[in-house]
């Protein structure tokens, strides 16, 4: 049977179409609901985020794991912002970082899993919102699953998905690169944005701030950690605690060169794992704990007071967050 609808409910439905597509940008910077980081002043400040993939909230010591594995985490929660009730919006990569860089749901942006779907041209992206403030930016990727052509490179000034040489027979969805692979040119990138450059002769006129994007992959299945980590934990927690060292390495090296004075530093994971949980090897088909609940951390040196937020929030309020700050 077909229905017809009289022209009145017809005409007032297609205006409530139009009015939310209208809305969806609006929807996309809405305030941060992580209300513990409204007064922090950060006006300007340079802008880290590292997204640590597969990354369970209880494998982090400073959200009720083991000390041993993450002491540079733990550390930089001590020091900032530690979300304890963080949530993803889906257990798979590429639409969780969609929705963390457009601050919408998979259903709004329509990436809804891996490798079959892009980014469309219309949201804007943090990138892109940053960019046009006047941010230099850069992103640099841990695996295939984000490469440039499913969309997220948009409003990146550099966005690096390198992986190495490909040899006939490679499984090229799974191509990846350890964490030093993706820190050795972010670290690069960062020190060539930063600094100063010649100005009128009264003094040197300071580079516009930048916003840097590192995605590292490695807790991600296969896992395959280096010495020492292999031999000294289970084979998941040796590559959580290889990526801690490395994330250690990278903000060492930035603080050596003066590069975390100004720099307001996001840490989280995408998503969990469920290592067997209810009897899910891996992620991507359960939405429980064990692939939802995620760490999240904000540190933004004295500009923020160190504590703990129980709030609920999700990674469609990094974004705002960043923007609120």
């Amino acid at each position: 049977m077909r229905v017809t609808l009289p022209a009145w409910r017809t005409l007032i439905l297609a205006i409530v179409l139009v009015l939310l597509a209208c809305a969806v940008p609006l929807i996309v910077w809405r305030r941060s609901a992580v209300p513990a980081v409204q007064h922090a002043a950060c006006r300007d400040c340079n802008v880290l985020l590292i997204t640590i993939d597969t990354l369970r909230a209880d494998r982090v010591g400073a959200f009720g794991g083991p000390a041993s594995l993450t002491p540079v985490l733990d550390r930089l929660a001590s020091e900032g912002l530690r979300l304890t009730r963080a949530y993803t919006v889906a257990p798979l990569t590429l639409p969780a970082h969609t929705s963390i860089l457009t601050a919408v749901s998979p259903p709004v942006h329509g990436v809804r899993t891996n490798g079959l779907f892009r980014l469309g041209p219309k949201l804007p992206t943090l990138a892109t919102v940053l960019k046009e403030a006047g941010y230099r930016t850069g992103a640099f990727v841990g695996a295939f699953v984000l490469d440039a052509r499913f969309g997220l490179n948009r409003g990146f000034d550099e966005y690096d998905d390198r992986y190495g040489e490909q040899h006939p027979g490679d499984d090229t969805e799974g191509a990846e690169r350890r964490a030093e692979e993706v820190i050795r040119p972010a670290t690069a990138w960062i020190t060539e944005q930063s600094g100063s450059v010649p100005g009128p002769p009264a003094g040197r006129v300071r580079n516009p701030p930048w916003f840097a994007w590192i995605h590292l992959y490695d807790p991600h299945e296969p896992y395959r950690a280096p010495e020492p980590y292999a031999s000294r934990f289970a084979p998941y927690d040796a590559e959580v605690a290889y990526t801690d060292a490395m994330l250690g390495k990278l903000l060492a090296d930035l603080r050596a060169a003066r590069q975390l004075d100004h720099t307001l530093v996001l840490v989280a994971g995408d998503h969990g794992e469920s290592l067997g949980e209810r009897g899910e090897r891996s992620h991507g088909v359960f939405a429980y704990e064990a692939t939802l609940h995620i760490p999240w951390i904000v540190w933004a040196g004295p500009r923020l007071r160190a504590r703990a937020w129980d709030g609920v929030s999700r990674l469609i309020d990094l974004a705002p967050t960043v923007l609120d700050l």
